[in-house]
């Protein structure tokens, strides 16, 4: 494995005021991908000034698209992508990443930044991290132990044609920005909500191999071939492969996945218990299993229903380690998490709609997502009886920790499905009297 190099720009941000750091202790070594000469200002993370933890911290700029940041990271899957950072078992990295818009939205009223958003430039996200003695077969180990904004404004927003299931609803979008306020969220765009934090990557995993993207592109090409999936010769251009250029460049992004859709390696999970205090157990495809993560969200509901969490732009602070052969020895194919123990609890304090696969004589046989929709949409009736148009209650739920289950699929003919809203979100009581 060869050194790699990267010039980490640190300067501090509004958002992060420089910390108080002493000089290294002589114990702690130098990040491998890092010189001896770069400024370690933002890279402790203790409020002693005597002590710096010696975590590698990898900057991004607020504001800046990820091409013109691009030795921080990607935006597609391939197992050629130059690593970002090398380390060993048992080591801790801070990643900070654009949000999934890559800094084209607006804090502002307007909206017509929605309409604009090329989504080819999704997602940006930080890495690959080299993990020394990763090797495909094993489990790649990944704490989530921290997870922070960095502008402290999100975006939750209904794009014209991307809105989820019921984007016909809202031919023109929604757009709504919040600010977030350490551990809760509000918007002028719907006010008498408060969204508690539920931090954590969207997008979250690790390289394939070139037999799994091989595979990949086979199986999703008549999807595009369909109109079902973007077709890839579109993001080609808008393709961010860190330090690649040229040949290699045009070489790797002719191929690479994009990183909308979850698969075996991770990726687009949108899982919201992913959250601070999570463990994820990921199958390792290639050496190094060059770990990479990004698409922060502040908070999310169960299916991120509008396509839309609050996004925001933010850092991950990370743990790895490695389970020897994990996965012939525990026949694991896909990610497997550990959820958070801190995510926000609201006991009881639910308000559970049901939705079935059968709406009037309109039958499907248990189809699940049917059964979600008719839940979606009985929740959002509910909540115009308190004054919430369509478009904010739909966000409403895509963006709350509201949660998401399957109540039975194998009662013949009807699927059943319950969402449940947190009734402590609302500065009125939404219980029917």
């Amino acid at each position: 494995m060869t050194q790699f190099q990267m010039e980490v720009n640190c300067e501090p941000h509004h958002a992060h005021p420089p910390l108080e750091v002493g000089q290294m202790s002589s114990d702690v070594a130098l990040p491998r991908s890092l010189g001896a000469d770069v400024d370690f200002t933002r890279s402790g993370v203790s409020r002693f000034p005597n002590r710096d933890l010696g975590v590698p911290r990898f900057c991004c700029e607020v504001g800046v698209p990820l091409a013109e940041q691009k030795e921080l990271g990607h935006n597609r899957w391939h197992p050629d992508i130059p690593p970002l950072h090398e380390l060993d078992p048992g080591d801790e990295v801070i990643l900070e990443t654009p949000g999934y818009d890559d800094y084209q939205l607006q804090d502002a009223d307007e909206d017509q930044d929605i309409r604009d958003l090329d989504l080819t430039r999704t997602h940006p996200i930080a890495g690959p991290v080299y993990v020394n003695g990763a090797e495909p077969g094993d489990l790649l180990v990944v704490d989530v132990l921290d997870v922070q904004p960095l502008s402290g404004i999100g975006y939750s927003n209904i794009l014209p044609g991307m809105g989820g299931p019921l984007a016909s609803w809202f031919p023109r979008g929604f757009k709504t920005v919040w600010d977030l306020h350490g551990l809760f969220a509000t918007s002028r765009q719907i006010p008498g909500v408060e969204i508690p934090a539920i931090s954590h990557p969207g997008v979250i995993g690790v390289a394939p191999s070139h037999e799994l993207l091989q595979i990949w592109n086979e199986r999703e090409d008549p999807l595009i071939a369909d109109g079902l999936a973007g077709p890839r010769e579109d993001a080609i251009a808008t393709s961010v492969l860190r330090t690649l250029e040229g040949d290699e460049w045009a070489r790797v992004a002719a191929t690479a996945a994009r990183t909308v859709p979850p698969r075996e390696n991770g990726g687009n999970l949108d899982i919201k218990n992913l959250s601070r205090g999570s463990r994820v157990y990921f199958p390792v495809f290639v050496e190094g299993a060059l770990f990479s993560c990004g698409d922060l969200h502040f908070a999310e509901g169960d299916g991120e229903i509008t396509w839309n969490a609050i996004e925001m732009d933010g850092s991950t602070w990370l743990r790895f380690n490695l389970i020897k052969g994990g996965m012939a020895k525990y026949g694991v194919r896909n990610p497997m998490l550990r959820p958070s123990p801190v995510d926000p609890n609201f006991g009881t304090r639910y308000l559970s709609f049901t939705g079935l696969s059968a709406r009037g004589r309109e039958q499907k046989y248990i189809d699940t997502t049917m059964a979600a929709v008719d839940a979606v949409e009985q929740a959002i009736d509910y909540l115009g009886k308190f004054g919430y148009a369509p478009e904010q209650a739909y966000t409403i739920i895509s963006v709350a920790p509201c949660e998401m289950h399957v109540g039975g699929i194998v009662d013949i003919p009807n699927a059943a499905v319950t969402l449940k809203i947190p009734l402590d979100i609302f500065d009125k009581d939404i219980l029917p009297q």
